[in-house]
């Protein structure tokens, strides 16, 4: 009896755990995949400096937010103050994680986590920084493309 106790409580565990895990796999739609590559993008050029290209996809009418400003911020200023930091900061490596993206129409939101870290310099002094958070982003499909209409950012620095 207690032998046969022992295997179903196995068994239990494994079936959990393999719902589980499989719970995390998703398959992607051709639309979700279309919205994913646009912040994959945005990224990869965010890190190589290329600011003309990270923002191709952001619109006009963009307004972002996050943690540390008091009020959402435009297209334009967000775009100066990347190149701002540009002369002071090279991002080293980033990592995003998608955790769930809605397409809905012409509309889409991406939920995901981030991470990243870049040496800071200033004079001869120079500083590794790492942070991570979390991004839901809102897109609206336009004239062919996907285009970054708003967002809120959730981000802290690691410890």
């Amino acid at each position: 009896m207690k032998k046969m106790m022992n295997f179903s409580v196995i068994t239990f565990v494994i079936i959990a755990f393999l719902g589980i895990s499989t719970a995390n796999a998703q398959e992607w739609t051709k639309e979700q995949n279309e919205v994913w590559q646009v912040v994959e993008n945005m990224w990869t050029n965010w890190k190589a400096k290329d600011y003309d290209a990270a923002f191709a996809n952001v619109h006009e009418k963009y307004q972002g937010w996050n943690n540390e400003i008091p009020l959402p911020s435009s297209k334009t200023k967000w775009l100066n103050e990347m190149k701002g930091y540009a002369a002071n900061m090279s991002k080293e490596n980033f990592s995003i994680e998608r955790a769930r993206i809605v397409v809905e129409g012409d509309a889409a939101v991406v939920d995901y986590y981030f991470s990243f870290s870049f040496i800071y310099t200033d004079g001869d002094m120079k500083k590794m920084m790492s942070y991570h958070g979390k991004n839901a982003e809102f897109y609206i499909y336009e004239n062919g493309k996907w285009m970054l209409l708003g967002d809120f950012s959730f981000g802290e620095a690691d410890k």
